[in-house]
């Protein structure tokens, strides 16, 4: 009702009417959708003399085919049976459709598959008992009278059984046979309610692509064998292909309880990898680099092996990124080749380089690194007994300088070289290329609608905010075509702890995963690296967050878990094997070589680790011990969490980190920098290669002028350099906590109605107003009722937010939240006497008139949708206006037509000469907005985020802009209390920690928000 309602109220529908008795549009179903449609002459007229049902329609309609959900006709518009099942219901009353089916589909299974004679007969059964039923596109026709609108799982599973229904009898082989069978499954598992009698007794699967697996015979020849992709084992697979069922149509194959479809395309897959099934020694190497020059990539998927950035697999090499002390002490290396130990007594100086160097040693040896890097020189640390023995003395002669040190004795001939050699994956180095990789990461401007009704807890404000930056990344990783080190991969959220960066990522991961199925793609499984300490803390969150979970399944890779069950029996840990793939150089080799210590692919069959859509939850050692097996699973998502675990780039599991492979990996940490810059670079390193260049290009251009900067302006040249850095990595990096100031700009003055002579804002008195009236009246009885609720409830925290939200809306206007219709403008004079029931406004109808004398143009940032749809009203009444409306929060779906509507809205706003007005959302003004035309803004409701409210000011403070801009903060205050407004300025202030940034602290919360207003302590006599 909530659509509907708000569409009727913009063309002034009396509440008394029920839209049932008015004129809509006519429907007509045929077989594949819905007609909208009217006469000639009512089409031609229907805006201006049409009932108020058909233009709410007409509206509604036009949205859809923006988004292309719908498309023109003559007179009307067609929507396809897939879409008109596939709209939620606010927008199906709006429409006057159906309502859903309220029962259960009856399936009678007559014949063998294998029959011509075959049949399956499908009834409805109600509260009425069993009836017959005839579908006609979206529609269920039940009867003469009753109808009904479908699912979209059962319109997939109605669809396939009218089409088997309508075979004749000798296209009715096992194949077509069993694809219905399978249809009806794949129906059930989305949400059809259908009972499929013995045929759930076993899976009917589908391929959706061929796959090759290599096999190495004792000759030195290679085997090729197909695999499907459905859980079977090329073992199992050799044995049975030769039962394969071939037709017109594609064949069958009987795996266990499986039957496999395969259609003519994958079969032509299969016949593919069998024309080329030997490949004879000689050539084992030549397929090996190059596949494809055997088999059609067209037709066969070639991906078998690690991510692009795996060099290949060789023993560790210390990095030495040490952390940024005093201008004395050197923590980076500018040498190449390892120096024998003996070095270190011109190196080692003083107890504090003695201290530096053990600690340094002391990390490399925890990773089994056989040199380090100490003061721009490399040094061989490989025998351990000898260098221990040179610490010594060096640590003697330094605390005892009067005596006579003996020499350094010599390096012993006798080599200890019976240490098990550490081997791990070794990565390709980088260069920067930030520019280009920024520029490709906003091609994406917005993402798919989020169900967050579907969801057991709803977000915070911070917390959409969140989803909508990691679905926008993720949005741009798919959309990117780069096949190579420097695709669109990842990103970092530097979010404080307590924001809710675990409920944030399960649900752009779900997000991802609906997507993908939507689209028709491969559901890959999502990986979590977490402290063993949290992985409980990830189950915990599945089921706090989801109603239905959005997964296959929760995996923990531990040991009294879910690990057993995966390890190959009789395969140690992996960054242990031994080194008889080092002097291997071809990386295929090495990694036909590795022996998987983890049951992954398809030639593991159903007991494999990377099923689709599953959820693996594992630890750092973990990733550690199997990081071959890891890194060569296709993820779809990898969440690192607390991923200062991987900012040592000597660790194993850091390296395990950078190497593996995934549409996108998502590092999630409140402390990117706990010792040095190097902490960081490595975390940007490991979510997005190619943004901070290697190590050499970061330290030498970040690192080295901070090191060397004199004392006295080593602060100044820090805060310089780390502005400078916070912008380079620009999207790819949220972090709640501070801002960046712009660079290149206009002066940007920010107006308050706050007097705070301690303030950096300017004060503007006609900001500031004090509420009266109905207003006044509206608030205190807010507050009062409270305290009264509160008396008699020990459930402070609830009433508090219910309070919160009450005060709020007053504090915009006393009558938000009623109808629309009441707050309907008759004129502009009527207009202007509703806005003055609120000094908010007031205030603001005053600042207005002043940017209109200018002629210059203002956006109006505010995020409550009823107050968006009425100040359009009243002010496109008052300055004769048609204003636009620019609202991130309502339903969205990611095509290019949407991204050029809302582009066409800023061109019109910005091409009217003179006065003009905007109002957006906040969160709609995230990354990719540029509205420089105009030069005011002025925040009527303020974000919680004072990020989400600098960026929202940036769409009009950045690159391009001309003229100053102004920034106005207008205050509503009470008579005698501390307001809503005054308090949330008040702690949006104290959470800024530079000025003008981009990115600024963390959000304010509805704790401190109710604790500012002494909602708790007002119900607790304190």
């Amino acid at each position: 009702m909530k659509l509907l309602n708000t569409l009727r109220s913009l063309f002034g529908a009396p509440q008394t009417t029920d839209p049932r008795e008015e004129p809509g549009f006519n429907i007509t179903p045929d077989s594949d959708g819905l007609n909208f449609h009217l006469s000639a002459s009512q089409y031609q007229q229907v805006s201006q003399t049409g009932s108020i049902q058909q233009k709410a329609q007409l509206t509604l309609l036009n949205m859809l085919h923006e988004q292309k959900r719908a498309k023109p006709i003559a007179n009307g518009f067609w929507i396809s049976a897939s879409d008109a099942a596939g709209l939620d219901d606010d927008e199906a009353e709006v429409l006057g459709l159906p309502s859903r089916l309220n029962g259960r589909f009856i399936t009678r299974v007559k014949g063998h598959t294998g029959q011509s004679a075959f049949r399956v007969d499908v009834t409805l059964l109600t509260d009425d008992g069993e009836r017959a039923f005839q579908r006609k596109g979206a529609y269920l026709l039940v009867g003469f009278h009753h109808q009904y609108r479908l699912t979209p799982a059962e319109l997939l599973g109605l669809e396939a059984w009218d089409r088997h229904q309508q075979l004749p009898d000798e296209e009715r082989g096992e194949a077509q046979n069993l694809r219905l069978m399978a249809m009806l499954q794949t129906a059930a598992r989305s949400g059809m309610n259908i009972d499929l009698s013995h045929f759930s007794k076993f899976q009917v699967l589908i391929p959706k692509g061929i796959g090759v697996v290599a096999t190495r015979m004792l000759d030195g020849s290679l085997e090729l064998c197909p695999t499907l992709g459905d859980g079977s084992k090329p073992e199992q697979l050799r044995k049975r292909w030769h039962q394969l069922e071939v037709d017109a149509n594609g064949g069958v194959l009987r795996v266990d309880n499986r039957i496999v479809l395969i259609d003519e395309e994958r079969m032509a897959g299969i016949r593919n990898v069998f024309a080329n099934r030997r490949i004879p020694a000689s050539k084992a190497a030549d397929f090996i680099a190059t596949p494809t020059a055997f088999l059609d990539a067209a037709l066969v998927n070639l991906e078998m092996g690690f991510s692009v950035r795996v060099a290949g697999i060789g023993r560790i090499e210390h990095l030495d990124t040490g952390g940024l002390g005093s201008g004395k002490i050197d923590w980076f290396a500018l040498q190449e080749q390892a120096k024998s130990p003996e070095n270190l007594s011109g190196l080692i100086q003083s107890v504090e380089d003695l201290e530096r160097f053990t600690e340094i040693l002391e990390a490399a040896r925890l990773e089994g690194a056989e040199t380090i890097e100490f003061d721009n020189q490399r040094i061989d640390i490989s025998d351990q007994k000898w260098i221990e023995k040179l610490v010594k003395q060096k640590r003697e002669e330094l605390q005892n300088p009067s005596s006579d040190s003996p020499p350094a004795e010599s390096n012993p001939t006798e080599i200890n070289n019976a240490q098990t050699e550490r081997v791990t994956v070794l990565l390709k180095e980088t260069t920067q290329i930030h520019s280009e990789l920024l520029a490709r990461s906003g091609q994406v401007s917005r993402t798919a609608h989020v169900e967050w009704e579907s969801l057991l807890r709803q977000p915070y404000p911070h917390q959409e905010e969140g989803v909508d930056w990691m679905l926008r990344l993720i949005g741009a990783a798919q959309a990117d075509c780069h096949d190579n080190l420097y695709r669109l991969q990842g990103a970092l959220l530097a979010d404080d702890m307590g924001l809710g960066k675990t409920y944030m990522s399960l649900v752009a991961a779900s997000h991802y995963l609906n997507t993908r199925r939507h689209e028709g793609l491969p559901e890959k499984p999502i990986l979590v690296i977490a402290p063993l300490s949290l992985l409980e803390n990830w189950e915990d969150e599945v089921q706090k967050t989801f109603s239905s979970s959005p997964f296959r399944d929760v995996c923990v890779l531990q040991g009294d878990r879910d690990l057993n069950r995966f390890k190959v029996r009789g395969v140690e840990h992996e960054s242990r094997q031994l080194s008889s793939l080092l002097d291997i150089n071809d990386i295929e080799q090495q990694q036909h070589g590795i022996r998987y210590a983890l049951h992954i692919g398809p030639e593991a069959g159903a007991s494999r680790l990377d099923m689709e859509r599953r959820l693996v939850l594992a630890t750092y050692q973990t990733l550690r011990d199997y990081q071959f097996s890891l890194c060569k699973i296709d993820w779809g998502i990898i969440i690192f969490d607390e991923a200062q675990n991987i900012k040592n780039p000597n660790a194993l599991q850091t390296r395990a980190a950078k190497g593996l492979k995934a549409d996108f990996k998502l590092l999630a940490t409140g402390t990117p920098v706990e010792n040095s810059l190097g902490d960081f670079w490595c975390l940007m390193d490991t979510a997005q290669p190619g943004l901070l260049g290697d190590w050499k290009y970061f330290r030498d251009t970040w690192v080295i002028p901070i090191k060397q900067a004199s004392d006295n302006e080593r602060d100044a040249v820090r805060t310089r350099l780390g502005r400078q850095l916070r912008e380079s990595v620009g999207r790819f990096m949220l972090r709640r906590l501070k801002e960046e100031q712009l660079k290149g700009l206009p002066k940007k003055i920010t107006y308050t109605g706050i007097d705070d002579p301690d303030g950096e804002m300017v004060f503007s008195p006609e900001l500031g107003a004090v509420m009266r009236g109905s207003q006044l009246k509206a608030y205190d009885q807010a507050l009062t009722e409270h305290r009264e609720r509160c008396s008699s409830s020990d459930d402070n925290r609830g009433a508090a937010l219910q309070t919160l939200s009450r005060l709020r809306a007053i504090s915009l206007h006393p009558r938000l939240g009623q109808p629309d219709t009441e707050l309907l403008p008759r004129n502009a004079q009527h207009a202007r006497q509703i806005m003055s029931e609120s000094g908010k406004l007031s205030a603001i109808v005053r600042q207005l008139e002043h940017i209109r004398s200018s002629g210059e143009k203002v956006i109006l940032f505010m995020m409550t949708k009823q107050l968006q749809r009425l100040m359009k009203q009243w002010m496109d009444l008052i300055y004769e206006l048609d204003i636009s409306i620019i609202n991130g929060d309502t339903k969205a779906v990611s095509t290019r037509a949407e991204d050029l509507t809302r582009k066409n809205l800023i061109s019109r706003f910005e091409n009217r000469l003179g006065f003009n007005i905007l109002i957006m959302s906040p969160i709609a003004a995230g990354v990719g907005l540029t509205v420089v035309g105009a030069n005011h803004v002025i925040h009527v409701e303020r974000h919680w985020n004072p990020a989400k409210e600098a960026q929202a000011t940036d769409r009009v403070y950045r690159i391009g802009q001309k003229k100053d801009v102004h920034v106005h903060l207008p205050i509503l205050e009470h008579p005698t209390l501390a307001s809503f407004d005054v308090n949330l300025d008040r702690l949006l202030q104290n959470k800024l920690v530079l000025k003008d940034a981009v990115v600024s602290a963390d959000a304010v919360s509805e704790q401190e928000m109710i604790q500012s207003l002494g909602l708790i302590q007002a119900t607790t006599g304190q």
